[in-house]
């Protein structure tokens, strides 16, 4: 036996002698696979006459080329590798000489943030004794002051507190007039405002039945009047009575200064 005698290879003896059929049925792989579909008769019988391919087989090939697309979808072109390659490296280099001054940076900015939670905490703390103090101290001043404020503060409140409470039940009960829809049906809604207003409402057979008189446009008219003047009522005693608590209040400072 010479050197140059050759080891036998069936693989090699198939790729010699089907390399057409096993070129075509690379491509037919790659057309099944893209399409996403299984393959026709006419392929099957070509994979098996050709190649010798049983069904197992088939599906194996599928499945491999199926990697193979995958693969190559990933690994892109031979330029784009170059590329990607380049803009690894360049990336690599910014992050060594960039990351150490942005880590500084955020560690600085972190000592800010931090020193500002730290001022704002004790600011809110003095802020809250200071506001504890003083409610102390009030509670501490002279007997006879504590009384007068006591005094002054319900004078306020039976007087200006006394209007408020009265124009809000007004106000309530005129809106209840205007507003139908806050009643489950019509006579409801009638029976109410019989009671409100006898004026605005006709009676009429036996059992009773309720309608709205001639009249009810005209009251309509004077209830939506009287609402405006008692919103504009409340807005103007309501910062009033504040006021008025607030300067009735002020002699429960007496120590706090």
């Amino acid at each position: 036996m010479t050197n140059d005698t050759q080891t036998y290879s069936l693989c090699r003896e198939l790729a010699e002698n089907h390399s057409g059929y096993l070129q075509e049925g690379d491509e037919l792989l790659r057309e099944i696979v893209s399409d996403n579909r299984k393959p026709n008769y006419a392929e099957t019988t070509f994979f098996s006459r050709e190649l010798g391919w049983d069904n197992i087989a088939i599906i194996t090939q599928m499945r491999r080329m199926a990697s193979v697309l995958r693969f190559r979808a990933i690994a892109g072109t031979s330029a784009g590798r170059d590329a990607a390659a380049t803009e690894a490296t360049t990336s690599a280099a910014v992050h060594a000489k960039e990351h150490p001054k942005l880590l500084a940076k955020i560690q600085e900015l972190q000592g800010k943030a931090d020193g500002l939670v730290r001022d704002a905490e004790l600011s809110k703390k003095r802020a809250e004794q200071q506001t504890d103090a003083v409610e102390k101290l009030r509670g501490l001043c002279p007997g006879h002051i504590a009384e007068s404020v006591r005094s002054e503060v319900q004078a306020i409140k039976n007087s200006i507190g006394r209007e408020i409470s009265d124009a809000e039940t007004r106000k309530h009960e005129i809106g209840c007039c205007l507003d139908p829809g806050r009643y489950p049906d019509e006579q409801t809604y009638l029976e109410m405002l019989e009671r409100s207003c006898r004026a605005a409402v006709d009676r009429h057979g036996s059992p009773i039945e309720r309608q709205l008189s001639p009249a009810w446009p005209a009251i309509r008219a004077d209830f939506e009047s009287e609402l405006s003047e008692l919103q504009n009522k409340l807005s103007d005693l309501r910062p009033a009575i504040d006021e008025a608590l607030e300067v009735a209040r002020l002699p429960l400072s007496y120590y706090a200064g």
